[in-house]
């Protein structure tokens, strides 16, 4: 039976397994290479870490990161990507710093319209520099012609953002199981 699965799986042209996933950024460059900075946010490359009078960033992968504490919350500015063609089903990022919405945030937009957006989570005082994993569905968009922005327009506590390994998947992001609970009976 399981040969025969196998086999009909291969006639329908369905794949065995996904596309490679496409590296959009991983920010382990000295420079933001083609990204284009504004402002003060971002300095001139990517962070190696913490910086100067920032809780301690951790969760992001390799040496570097983009970390708009450069300067602290007071600092302002934007890192734009090169368009790119979007050719798989997901884009998938680390993300951490403030959540507010639309100043310290990334966005990706799609034939120059904003179509996705994402912000770190903290917004109040306490709170951790931890990047986590956060993803777009852009099935409905791919092959089009994407920039992803990241934003940082706020000032204050948690006024800035951080962001690493942006890359186009075909694998979901797994997702938490909620109200699920599992019983242990010990004898």
């Amino acid at each position: 039976m399981r040969n025969y699965l196998v086999l009909c799986l291969l006639v329908v042209g369905l794949p065995l397994h996904a596309a490679d996933d496409l590296l959009v950024a991983d920010f382990e460059q000295p420079d933001y290479a083609s990204w284009k900075p504004t402002g003060t946010a971002f300095g001139s490359g990517p962070a190696k870490g913490t910086l100067p009078n920032q809780m301690e960033v951790s969760g992001f992968m390799g040496k570097g990161l983009v970390n708009s504490f450069h300067g602290g919350d007071e600092s302002l500015g934007t890192l734009t990507s090169s368009p790119f063609t979007i050719q798989r089903k997901y884009i998938r990022f680390l993300i951490g710093g403030g959540g507010f919405a639309g100043k310290t945030c990334v966005n990706l937009l799609v034939d120059g319209k904003l179509v996705r957006t994402a912000t770190g989570s903290n917004t109040q005082p306490g709170g951790s520099e931890a990047l986590t994993w956060s993803s777009w569905d852009v099935s409905d968009s791919q092959n089009r012609t994407a920039v992803i922005e990241i934003v940082d327009q706020a000032t204050g506590g948690w006024g800035h953002i951080n962001v690493d390994q942006i890359l186009q998947t075909d694998q979901r992001l797994p997702r938490l199981l909620s109200h699920v609970s599992r019983e242990l009976f010990v004898s």
